[in-house]
């Protein structure tokens, strides 16, 4: 298992864009990520060669539900950072399952399930939400994914 640490590219988002810069093949077209709440523990659990947002353990309290994640332009520097461009928020939640969310998992689609997984991102401090809690990442230093 290759484990990963914050903000870092999943196997599947590496070969996309190893792809598309050498056009190999045509990127993707410009669509919507989704934000889907991960509960695995914050050190050695998160494989970076899962494909599917499923593959990790998926919050799921009554309530809650993937979250649309709009990005910034990737920056000019070296290396180049791409972060969410309005507050993105998860919740409230209805239900009190106890369990402490550490990641947000950067998905194709709401369907964890379905939704390639492209990035995993720690929080700075995870949550143990309660029935009403809802959880927010900032806008532009929320989530942050570097390459």
């Amino acid at each position: 298992m290759a484990t990963i640490s914050a903000g870092q590219l999943m196997t599947y988002a590496e070969q996309q864009a190893l792809a598309a810069v050498f056009l190999k093949t045509q990127s993707p077209a410009a669509g919507t990520v989704y934000g889907h709440l991960l509960t695995n523990a914050t050190s050695g659990s998160v494989d970076n060669t899962w494909t599917l947002v499923s593959s990790g353990t998926v919050y799921g309290a009554s309530g809650y539900t993937p979250q649309s994640v709009a990005q910034n332009t990737p920056t000019v520097a070296s290396p180049s950072v791409i972060s969410n461009s309005a507050t993105v928020t998860w919740g409230p939640t209805s239900s009190s399952p106890g369990t402490t969310v550490n990641w947000v998992a950067v998905g194709s689609t709401s369907t964890p399930g379905t939704a390639n997984f492209i990035a995993a991102l720690l929080l700075g401090t995870p949550r143990t939400p309660v029935s009403g809690d809802s959880l927010q990442a900032a806008a532009t230093t929320g989530l942050t994914c570097q390459v």
